[in-house]
């Protein structure tokens, strides 16, 4: 199957984020996603872009499960995916180390576990609608009424064990910071059949190295993260910046052509740069990106 083609937003007002929806489907864009960052609230802003953007897909990518209880995420779930007529893929993952213990005052325990048993309590929920699901990390007992289709599932994975438990009780998984290298030798092998979503940081300019220098500054802070610093190890590169696609259009189009080959099922594109090098970057998408 041909790759597909996503658009993550970091939207701070609505509006600019229905707009962006609203500008990616016209580009003939699969998806729009949003993640969980210090921004406009993924989930309320995915519920207002499904009534007003008829018909792409959407997803959050991703909401940490540190962050909020699987029955209140199963009802915000079902009701965006009621809202969009069944297009919402609700996207989760564990959230890093120091933004646990720092920035949510929690303590760091067992990420694995904890998922295993979040994925026990959300995903009857997400189904049936009722779940008995009792642990010493994530429980819920109860059921909940949201009438509509069953949404799917991605989780954010990169170690063995987690990439494992994605196949295994989700659709596939939603990956941040990880090349084409690591993907075809490490995540394929270990997912199988399963779905892969690569996002994909993407500044298109004619000034590569100045935006190279910008770019590392402002995004400096995920090359602290030990996941991503792991990803650049395996994809053999010297900095995690080096992972950013930065050039000419032609020039980005070739690099996410490297993502596809390496069997990636959908590239996630986040757009960088000043307001001229993201717009550049739209007249990119909506020229085609095959």
């Amino acid at each position: 199957m041909p790759v597909k083609y996503a658009f993550v937003d970091l939207p701070t007002r609505v509006e600019a984020a229905v707009a962006n929806a609203a500008r990616a489907e016209a580009a003939g864009l699969d998806r729009f996603m949003v993640p969980q960052v210090e921004r406009a609230d993924p989930i309320a802003v995915l519920a207002v872009v499904a009534d007003r953007v008829p018909r792409i897909e959407l997803a959050t990518s991703v909401i940490v499960i540190q962050s909020t209880l699987p029955g209140l995420l199963a009802q915000q779930t079902r009701t965006v995916n009621q809202i969009s007529g069944g297009r919402f893929t609700l996207g989760i993952g564990v959230c890093h180390q120091p933004i646990v213990t720092e920035a949510f005052g929690l303590e760091w325990r067992r990420p694995y576990s904890h998922m295993v048993q979040y994925l026990d309590a959300l995903l009857p929920l997400l189904t049936d609608q009722a779940a008995d699901a009792v642990g010493d990390l994530a429980s819920h007992r109860g059921e909940i009424l949201v009438p509509g289709p069953v949404p799917r599932v991605m989780l954010a994975a990169m170690g063995p064990k987690m990439l494992r438990l994605a196949a295994a009780r989700t659709e596939g998984t939603i990956l941040a910071w990880t090349g084409p290298r690591t993907i075809e030798e490490h995540v394929r092998p270990t997912i199988g059949d399963a779905q892969i979503s690569a996002t994909v940081w993407v500044c298109v300019t004619d000034d590569p190295d100045g935006a190279r220098i910008r770019l590392g500054e402002l995004l400096a802070g995920y090359g602290t993260l030990p996941s991503y610093q792991a990803m650049a190890t395996r994809e053999r590169v010297a900095d995690m910046m080096d992972l950013l696609v930065i050039g000419n259009p032609d020039q980005v189009r070739a690099e996410l052509a490297r993502y596809a080959a390496a069997s990636a099922d959908e590239i996630a594109i986040i757009l960088q740069g000043n307001r001229a090098e993201r717009e550049a970057g739209w007249a990119m998408i909506e020229e085609g990106l095959a």
